[in-house]
């Protein structure tokens, strides 16, 4: 079969590049699979996109406030209604600050980044309870006032 034992190792180290090249490719596949998934998951849930739509949805919060207020419906609300909706309000705010703050401490590259999404910091972006209930909350506020308005413009005599 194999004339000289030269050509015997030739067809060893043959066979093993031919096996370690059949190995790699699929470990690379896979580990560039795993880096890809990795780095989209980064990418959602990078704690400076986060917080600009947190600060997004304050935002939109605050534009809805001041049109209640520019309307009227704030002067004509419960004030348990208003009072609660200033505290929450603050609150809001400090939290939003608050996660601000430490997102900008996070900012000196992607390994901080990562270690503050191992730390949580994207997670307690995203469950930064207060903007969605105080919105619903003032819009339920809103419909209530307005139709009590129309209502009673409705039974108006003529």
């Amino acid at each position: 079969m194999f004339s000289t034992l030269q050509e015997y190792h030739q067809a060893i180290i043959s066979a093993a590049w031919m096996i370690t090249l059949s190995l790699i490719p699929q470990d690379l596949v896979r580990a560039g699979a795993i880096l890809f998934g990795f780095l989209i998951y980064l990418q959602t849930y990078r704690p400076r996109i986060l917080i600009k739509t947190l600060q997004l949805r304050l935002s939109s919060l605050e534009v809805n406030l001041q049109d209640a207020v520019d309307s009227g419906i704030m002067r004509q609300s419960n004030a348990s209604f208003t009072n609660q909706f200033v505290r929450d309000m603050g609150r809001m705010r400090y939290m939003s600050l608050e996660l601000y703050e430490r997102t900008l401490m996070t900012s000196g590259g992607i390994f901080q980044e990562i270690m503050a999404v191992c730390d949580g910091l994207s997670l307690k972006i995203n469950e930064c309870p207060l903007v969605s209930p105080i919105l619903h909350d003032a819009q339920i506020n809103r419909a209530k006032i307005l139709k009590n308005q129309y209502h009673l413009w409705c039974d108006r005599p003529n």
